[in-house]
């Protein structure tokens, strides 16, 4: 799960924050409350999500509590990549 928050977590900062140093960003600060990602940014990074992990992210799964953080987006991405692999 550590490279899958990485790899996240790289992406929000390169591509959304436009920064090159992903320290930046913890694990668990708030990306919508503080504006780092918006509403085009999480179009961004659900497209970014569903190509680099294989998963289809369902209207179902596009809450505000599964990008309320890199771990919550994390755990919704490990979830969908297990139940893809157990069917």
């Amino acid at each position: 799960m550590r490279e899958i928050k990485s790899t996240i977590r790289d992406f929000i900062v390169r591509k959304i924050m436009f920064k090159e140093d992903s320290t930046l960003l913890d694990f668990d600060e708030l990306l919508l409350e503080t504006g780092i990602v918006d509403s085009v940014g999480i179009i961004q990074l659900t497209e970014f999500l569903q190509a680099e992990f294989k998963v289809s992210i369902k209207t179902r799964d596009m809450v505000m509590e599964n990008f309320t953080n890199v771990e919550a987006i994390s755990s919704l991405v490990q979830n969908l990549v297990d139940q893809k692999r157990s069917t």
